[in-house]
């Protein structure tokens, strides 16, 4: 069992939890996760190891109530115990010295990139921080970024606080005004996908975290597979970090959908509606699969 230690409200609806998990807190590195099941029997939750203290043999991690289970597991309160965290789980980041190195990252992918950031920085890599959310109300780890980046930049959709926009807006315009030597973007689809055409152009190594539905997180049912070089891989044993140019972008948001749709199916007792126009043929060869 896992006890928690601490728990935090971050932004709206946006919770941080530190658990006692010493063997875990020991042998993490930046990039990795666990697969945690709030109580038995409950569906494991994928969450990036925001934090580890190995004096105190504590990790954090950061999730967006949106569902029952994550529901539950941001409702447990201090001193209760957590039923299961496996971990720690995928491939660690690949870290090294880049003299300047740009994170970008927009709404909970935020949470995934300040390891990263860390890293990069302990390294000595000149990091540039780019962080962005629809609201001032959304933001989150601004000054936990602050501290970690050389200079940071932040964007809100609405204009609520600091720059109004995109934070892919204010990406293009220092890529195009100074050298950088490594871009790592963790966010929405549409997000990574426009940075990763940037860079490309420009010929910047670039990574990406991809975080598809995981169901045993080990590997086995094959949920995350994504298309990377043309080859199929598991994110969740070979990822979830990802060479950003050779990711097929198109190819995720399709299997994405697919499996979100699967869910809502599920969740509703539902089966994806042949005339709906969302309702693509992955979405009902997985629905005919599982069905069964």
């Amino acid at each position: 069992m896992f006890e928690i230690v601490n728990r935090q409200i971050l932004s709206e609806g946006i919770k941080r939890i530190d658990v006692q998990a010493k063997d875990i807190a020991r042998k993490a590195k930046p990039g990795q996760f666990v697969a945690v099941c709030p109580e038995e029997g409950d569906e494991k939750i994928p969450l990036t190891i925001v934090d580890t203290d190995t004096s105190r043999g504590t990790i954090s991690f950061i999730f967006h109530e949106k569902g029952q289970t994550t529901g539950k597991l941001g409702s447990l309160p201090i001193n209760e115990s957590i039923y299961s965290i496996v971990g720690p789980l995928g491939s660690p980041a690949r870290i090294e010295k880049k003299g300047n190195v740009i994170c970008i990252a927009t709404g909970v992918g935020i949470a995934q990139i300040l390891p990263i950031a860390r890293a990069y920085s302990k390294e000595g890599s000149k990091v540039i921080g780019i962080i962005g959310a629809k609201s001032k109300r959304k933001l989150m780890l601004e000054s936990q970024m602050r501290i970690c980046c050389n200079k940071i930049f932040v964007a809100t959709e609405d204009g609520s606080y600091e720059r109004k926009g995109l934070a892919t807006d204010i990406f293009k315009k220092i890529i195009n005004e100074q050298e950088v030597n490594l871009v790592y973007a963790i966010g929405s689809v549409e997000m990574m996908e426009a940075v990763c055409s940037v860079t490309k152009e420009k010929k910047i190594k670039t990574f990406v975290q991809l975080n598809p539905v995981m169901v045993d997180c080990m590997g086995m049912c094959g949920s995350c597979r994504v298309k990377v070089g043309g080859e199929m891989k598991h994110a969740c044993i070979e990822g979830p970090e990802f060479d950003g140019h050779k990711v097929d972008f198109k190819e995720f948001k399709m299997r994405t959908q697919a499996l979100e749709e699967l869910d809502e199916c599920h969740s509703h007792k539902l089966q994806p509606n042949p005339q709906k126009k969302e309702s693509g043929p992955l979405a009902k060869y997985l629905w005919g699969f599982l069905k069964d």
